[in-house]
């Protein structure tokens, strides 16, 4: 006889018998037991292909267990409250909702939980969002085998932003180019930031409530940008700082 959380247990003709007398296949105690040992996953993702390839690369590791696959903000707003995960694996390109939005309307309810953004843009402006956002990591769908469970156990146990090396590293030289390109054309912080917003889409209106500023103030932020830079029209602008790496 043995005891285990607070109950005394007997080993009878391979069942598990407890102080209360329930009888327990020891198979399914123990199963049960190693499965509640394991980090739980989720994945929001809308390509099965992709779905696949992440449950080949879990299948012969004993940290992670995968229980849940879902394509769309509501069927994961459930998942989570059904399976309580430690992880969610979230793509950026789902067909309904960008995993972005869904990672800033989910946050607050789910504080804890750990978010590594699995996809396939390496674009550095993504990345920074991803950290403005509260994400915990993030990692290309392209990976070497074994980056992601190295990526995993990263963000379960460790509260600094993963990002992988080949990342790193192009982050770090298109940094350094932004900068000095940034200073040679005597852009202020204040204008690189409504660039970068302007990048992402918002209006006008959108970057004055965000930044605490007038529209006629981000209106004119907006000229001198252009005018700096020689350009006619916002869509050159966001063609521009793709292409000098301004975000």
């Amino acid at each position: 006889m043995f005891l285990v959380m607070n109950h005394s247990l007997a080993v009878a003709n391979g069942w598990l018998v407890t102080s209360l007398f329930y009888k327990i296949p020891i198979s399914w105690y123990f199963r049960s037991l190693a499965l509640s040992l394991l980090h739980k996953i989720v994945i929001c993702e809308d390509h099965e292909v992709v779905v696949e390839g992440v449950k080949l690369m879990l299948a012969n590791q004993e940290e992670f267990v995968l229980c849940g696959h879902v394509q769309n903000k509501h069927d994961l707003l459930q998942l989570l409250q059904k399976e309580k995960p430690e992880v969610l694996l979230l793509d950026l390109n789902l067909k309904k909702q960008d995993g972005f939005s869904i990672l800033e309307e989910i946050r607050p309810a789910h504080s804890s939980l750990r978010v590594l953004i699995f996809t396939m843009y390496e674009e550095p402006f993504l990345i920074e969002k991803a950290k403005r956002l509260k994400a915990n990591g993030y990692l290309l769908k392209n990976s070497v085998n074994g980056e992601l469970h190295k990526a995993l156990s990263h963000v379960v146990h460790s509260n600094e932003f993963y990002l992988p090396q080949a990342l790193q590293k192009q982050k770090q030289e298109n940094d350094a180019y932004r900068d000095e390109f940034i200073e040679k054309m005597h852009l202020t912080a204040r204008e690189v930031e409504i660039i970068r917003l302007v990048v992402e889409g918002k209006s006008a209106k959108e970057i004055a409530d965000q930044l605490f500023l007038s529209l006629h103030t981000v209106d004119t932020h907006r000229r001198n940008i252009l005018a700096k830079l020689k350009l006619k029209n916002i869509a050159d602008l966001v063609r521009f700082a793709f292409e000098n790496h301004l975000v």
